[in-house]
């Protein structure tokens, strides 16, 4: 799939797949003799990971990261699995922390 395509079917421009892949977010894409990216099922795969932490807030530095990780295999599975777990902990943590602030805003709201 070319990445119009791909960009289509994602809902993101095609520069935040180029980005993307220039930061390390998601692994190199392999491209066709004429140098256009040739996305595969598992490139697409990557680009719903990376789409899905950035709708989160997940930093760069951690995606980058984690595609290192991955791509090093199993070898490097207990490594990423730590990883996640961290991230994991930190996301509950700020989920906890907006829903503090929705409760006090809720409160707020009905002295009013």
């Amino acid at each position: 799939m070319q990445i119009q395509q791909v960009a289509k079917e994602l809902s993101v421009h095609p520069d935040t797949i180029r980005r993307w892949e220039r930061l390390g977010i998601i692994p190199q894409v392999r491209r066709d003799s004429d140098g256009l990216r040739n996305f595969s099922d598992r490139d697409v795969q990557w680009l719903k990971c990376a789409k899905v932490l950035n709708q989160f807030g997940v930093s760069t530095d951690f995606q980058r990261e984690y595609t290192h990780l991955v791509m090093l295999g199993k070898k490097a599975a207990p490594a990423r699995h730590t990883f996640l777990q961290e991230q994991l902990v930190q996301m509950q943590n700020d989920h906890q922390s907006v829903i503090s602030a929705i409760d006090q805003m809720e409160k707020l709201a009905e002295q009013q």
